[in-house]
């Protein structure tokens, strides 16, 4: 997998909508391939390793969060190659893969879930300041 440019990040906050982008900017979890950028990007291997550390996670969470990361991935491929009128069919089954991913990662973390979304607001923000900084 190609690693993702900080200007798609700049680029993605700029294409939402005033609330959106505010939410976005400040939590992208879970409508942003977060565990994409984390556990595939090679950029996002220190990330990755820091993840690990903070939460502790072990090697079948580790696991599973690529296993998730693939998924999130192929709906992310699927969505580059959509006309206009894919694009609705496509949002609800985004919307729907959203749903289910945040529910197995916190079925995976279980009482970690809040460390985990901390870290998430925390790594965005700093994707994001150094997208704005380039």
């Amino acid at each position: 997998m190609r690693p993702v440019p900080a200007l798609l990040i700049t680029a993605q906050l700029s294409t939402l909508g005033g609330g959106e982008a505010r939410t976005a900017a400040g939590d992208p979890w879970p409508s942003v391939p977060v565990l994409t950028r984390v556990f595939t990007a090679p950029a996002g291997r220190p990330d990755r390793d820091q993840l690990i550390r903070t939460l502790n996670l072990t090697v079948a969470q580790v696991r599973e969060f690529q296993r998730l990361a693939g998924s999130e991935s192929a709906y992310a491929q699927a969505a580059r190659t959509l006309n206009t009128a894919g694009d609705r069919a496509l949002n609800v089954k985004l919307a729907a893969m959203n749903a289910e991913k945040d529910r197995k990662v916190r079925r995976l973390l279980g009482g970690d879930y809040a460390a985990f979304r901390a870290w998430v607001r925390a790594w965005w923000q700093a994707q994001v300041n150094r997208a704005q900084n380039r």
